[in-house]
């Protein structure tokens, strides 16, 4: 297992990960635009585990800058696949983060579907806390 930045080469990858997240999302909106625009950016983190040349976890963070709050990182994504779950990945993909967030002097925050009990569990024993809960709100244009 290898814990490493992502790179452009990863995309496809990624995107076949990034789809059990949101399997509603069309194959036509994920671009490689975007991967490549993330990994440009000094306020982006892209870390993928992989088995050689098959990507079975990624984790995105973000340096969170708003007015009103102090800045820290955000974990913006974190898949592991399936049939690599519970073997530490998840684990060693959230401490790239954590070690970021630490590098930076900021925390770390995640945000969890409401209806992902396993996934607050997981967070629990990585040490996180419930901070707080709300609702979502999307204007379509």
């Amino acid at each position: 297992m290898n814990i490493r930045p992502a790179v452009l080469a990863d995309n496809h990858e990624i995107e076949r990960l990034a789809h059990v997240l949101t399997p509603a999302t069309e194959p036509e909106h994920q671009s490689g635009d975007a991967l490549a625009l993330l990994l440009n950016s000094d306020g982006h983190r892209i870390w993928v585990a992989d088995l050689g040349e098959t990507v079975v976890g990624w984790l995105h963070a973000y340096l969170a800058v708003r007015v009103g709050v102090a800045p820290f990182v955000e974990i913006a994504g974190l898949i592991v696949d399936e049939q690599h779950r519970s073997e530490g990945i998840g684990s060693m993909l959230v401490a790239e983060a954590i070690a970021w967030a630490k590098s930076v002097g900021v925390t770390v925050r995640v945000r969890s579907n409401s209806k992902r009990d396993a996934t607050h569990k997981f967070y629990r024993v990585q040490g996180f806390k419930l901070l707080k809960q709300q609702h979502v709100f999307e204007f379509n244009l």
